[in-house]
């Protein structure tokens, strides 16, 4: 039998844990604490650290469990996989811009069971538990049902290091402005989610993600009653597109039309 609730408990308190590292670096680090990856792809010592820091406690609670996360990876080869991103939105963090937070979630044998991610500049906590319904700061969110496209709110997100034709992604992202009230980029999937779960956002579409950024959040959106898909399910370059009942089947007509 599975201990959901302690999975939960870990869960939040790792993303918590995760997001005080956030918090002790936001608007202090310097230029050689902030490294880069890649082309168009940076990381800074508040990434590492966070990461050091939730991935000990969870193998100290549970280490048997395998644990995979965006800096340092992992073996994803065993029945309880955590995924951590340590801090969903770098480049937002690295700017001053607010948006970004800690994302720690569990599946077993790839199904997700426990989520949470943790907004630190808001002090904001969403969890969710698989069949126990979403929360934030301990209380129950919703997703927001509208009666026309014209009121609909959506987010969306392209990568940086687009591995796709970005002609297929303008494409997309015309068909759907020209239908809605209005779009935002925020920059961080896993909060996107969540701004989903509450009904902030009504719609998302958001290409070539990871495990880590969307496994919490798409549990917690999904108990807020918002309809998911992920074209590759939780792996590497997964597309995500969710929604309200109004939104999701229009934002899934056009990516099937495009994609």
């Amino acid at each position: 039998m599975h201990n959901q609730e302690l999975f939960l408990r870990v869960a939040k308190e790792s993303s918590l844990i995760g997001g005080l590292v956030l918090k002790e670096f936001y608007q202090r680090l310097s230029q050689e604490q902030v490294m880069e990856k890649g082309e168009k792809d940076v990381y800074s010592l508040a990434d590492k650290t966070s990461e050091e820091r939730i991935r000990s406690y969870i193998l100290k609670n549970f280490p048997d469990h395998r644990v995979v996360g965006e800096e340092d990876g992992g073996s994803a080869e065993g029945d309880y996989v955590w995924y951590i991103d340590p801090l969903d939105g770098t480049k937002n963090y690295i700017a001053g811009f607010p948006i970004f937070g800690t994302s720690v979630g569990l599946l077993y044998r790839g199904e997700p069971l426990v989520g949470a991610v943790y907004l630190p500049f808001f002090d904001s906590l969403y969890w969710a538990m698989k069949g126990g319904g979403a929360y934030k700061n301990g209380r129950r969110i919703w997703i927001r049902e509208k009666e026309g496209l014209k009121q609909c709110f959506v987010a969306y997100g392209y990568p940086s290091r687009a591995k796709r034709d970005l002609d297929s992604y303008w494409r997309i992202f015309k068909e759907v402005f020209d239908k809605v009230g209005a779009m935002r980029r925020p920059g961080a999937a896993a909060v996107d989610l969540c701004f989903l779960a509450e009904g902030v956002f009504d719609g998302l579409l958001e290409f070539e993600l990871n495990p880590w950024d969307v496994v919490a959040g798409t549990l917690i959106a999904q108990e807020a009653g918002a309809r998911v898909s992920l074209s590759k399910g939780f792996s590497m370059g997964t597309d995500v597109y969710a929604g309200n009942s109004l939104c999701f089947p229009f934002i899934e007509q056009i990516i099937k039309q495009n994609l």
